[in-house]
């Protein structure tokens, strides 16, 4: 399940920062709750996403890293400097826990709502009393987009999700060497682009990045960037 985002943030690392406030607060009130049984499994649960925050942390770094080695161990002249192997992310790994960490923490919210000895107080300690305003923030918004090309015709497309509040959103291109330029402006979950190639006949890798926007302004953080080629 999803969880409300009127007292929930919607991106990993403000989730993050959330559990361990929350875990660390609901450890020194769950007894005055009549809820201490529920503090082991807070505990696991923030770990898992402690973890997940800081491990993607490191798999992002390290797919870039992989990234710019394949490009110049590729692509560069014979003579370059050889390049180092990026050294894979040091993972470690929590306790496992059952799947359903946000239908778990949602429960337990309900119960801390329910508790006798509940104030607001302790639901602002705690960060689960929701905001004055149910939208999400701008700067918590950030598109995931994934980009899949065709077979030919120099075409790929681009969809988005996460899209909040935007009216519509711009596919964003850059070729080795160059600058970023745009490609489109779409409106739906969807769109095709079709890319001049450098080298006609030639396939072409290019970065792809989206940029939602409202009211004719930039919305949001842009998304990741994702590598792709296109093919003749």
């Amino acid at each position: 399940m999803l969880l409300n985002p009127a007292w929930f943030p919607t991106n990993l690392p403000a989730r993050a920062a959330w559990f361990a406030n929350f875990t660390a607060n609901f450890t020194n009130v769950a007894a005055s709750l009549g809820l201490s049984s529920s503090v082991a499994q807070a505990e696991k649960d923030n770990a898992v996403i402690q973890f997940l925050a800081d491990s993607f942390l490191q798999v992002r770094s390290y797919e870039s890293a992989m990234g710019q080695y394949r490009r110049i161990i590729t692509e560069g002249d014979i003579g370059d400097p050889e390049p180092a192997i990026p050294a894979n992310p040091a993972l470690v790994f929590p306790d496992a826990v059952a799947t359903g960490i946000f239908e778990r923490l949602n429960k337990l919210r309900e119960k801390i709502l329910a508790a006798d000895a509940y104030t607001d107080g302790i639901g602002a300690l705690l960060g689960i009393l929701p905001s004055k305003s149910e939208s999400i923030s701008e700067g918590d918004v950030k598109p995931n987009i994934t980009v899949d090309e065709a077979a030919t015709g120099y075409l790929f497309s681009t969809t988005v999700k996460g899209r909040a509040e935007s009216d519509s959103w711009e596919v964003w291109i850059m070729k080795k060497g160059g600058t970023w330029t745009r490609a489109g402006t779409f409106t739906g979950k969807s769109g095709d682009v079709t890319v001049v190639p450098t080298s006609p006949g030639d396939a072409e890798q290019i970065q792809v990045r989206v940029q939602l926007r409202k009211s004719n302004t930039n919305y949001g953080d842009p998304s990741d960037v994702v590598y792709t080629t296109v093919n003749p």
